[in-house]
């Protein structure tokens, strides 16, 4: 069995010294949302009646799903891809604050993280729509007549007062967020909790997490990062989600093969109107936001082995970078590297 010390272990530069208040015991509850599963633990009072704290968890996913959803036909991103060119569409505040999030991440990433890619999405087989499994479905034989459809530039937001917000169609746009949205359901299960008075939390939905506070005996919440399939000589990390999130992409998560024998990547890449296709296997971000850390692990996975780094270290972002080509191996980020503990 390895032991902490064989690991690469990764500790944020100051812990909250607060722990539970004696007596507390942990709790944990867990249910299926969002296509996946999710649980949260944490410390509380002996004898607490969960089930309204149940129902408040349930009722945030819940929102997350009817407004971001493209599966669900009056949610905000379908009633936007129906709208006439040049009318403003009215956006929930959840909604306009996570499309928010994913334009700022559009711009810094130069679009390797696109919000507007619903219909390269679907095109691959991979969201609304017929799926890649489907029979019949038939994979594009040449994406390059796709690149420059995306136009998350065009997209403009404004306040319409009274926690609304409003978006501009400026035509034939779809949004996608599924790839920030589940890091944003992470938050607001993490905020809910601490809404709650229940400061020591560890919030999971589908492999990403986010930890505040501490356990009774002192120690953070410990997480282990997510291994590759396949990779060897690799070291396992450990990490200490004390007021941290993570989250990884991964080309090899949901992927199809092709009628010409090639793997094709649910991870598409904007700007070619493709797979990604370089020896990139996973991106794993660590951010105070679970949102962001899931929005960037997609965008830096894109950006491949030389620009993903290259991005991370210029914006100070904590990244782990597994390549599979021309050998396994690891890059990390400079404020990745300073959170590790050889």
């Amino acid at each position: 069995m390895q032991t902490m010390f064989e690991r690469r272990v990764l500790v944020p530069a100051q812990i909250d010294p607060a722990t539970p208040a004696l007596g507390e015991q942990l709790y944990a509850l867990d249910g299926l949302s969002m296509g996946t599963s999710w649980q949260v633990k944490f410390y509380a009072p002996c004898g607490l009646d969960c089930s309204a704290l149940r129902r408040g968890l349930e009722a945030r996913l819940a929102e997350v799903v009817a407004r971001m959803s493209p599966w669900e036909a009056d949610s905000d991103l379908s009633r936007f891809g129906r709208a006439e060119a040049g009318s403003w569409v009215s956006l929930s505040g959840v909604c306009a604050r996570v499309l928010g999030e994913a334009l700022a991440v559009a711009r810094a990433s130069g679009g390797a993280f696109d919000p507007t890619a619903a219909a390269l999405v679907r095109a691959w087989g991979f969201g609304a729509g017929r799926r890649h499994e489907e029979p019949g479905f038939v994979a594009p034989a040449d994406a390059s007549g796709r690149r420059g459809q995306n136009r998350w530039q065009d997209l403009s937001l404004r306040e319409a007062g009274a926690g609304e917000w409003e978006v501009l169609q400026p035509g034939g746009l779809e949004l996608d967020l599924c790839g920030i949205a589940k890091g944003f359901a992470v938050d607001r299960l993490a905020e809910f909790l601490r809404d709650c008075g229940l400061e020591h939390h560890l919030v999971e939905i589908g492999g990403e997490l986010r930890g505040a506070g501490l356990k009774p005996n002192g120690q953070p919440w410990w997480v282990q990062l997510e291994s590759v399939p396949g990779a060897s000589g690799l070291r396992d990390t450990a990490l200490a989600l004390h007021g941290l999130a993570v989250a990884t992409s991964g080309d090899y998560r949901n992927s199809f093969i092709d009628a010409q024998g090639r793997r094709r990547s649910h991870t598409l890449d904007p700007l070619s109107g493709e797979p990604i296709k370089h020896g990139l296997a996973s991106v794993s971000v660590l951010h105070a936001s679970c949102c962001l850390a899931d929005a960037w692990a997609t965008a830096l996975l894109v950006l491949g082995p030389l620009a993903g780094p290259a991005l991370a270290a210029e914006l100070g972002l904590a990244a782990l970078f597994v390549l599979r080509e021309p050998e396994w191996r690891e890059i990390l980020s400079p404020a990745w590297h300073d959170l590790s503990s050889e």
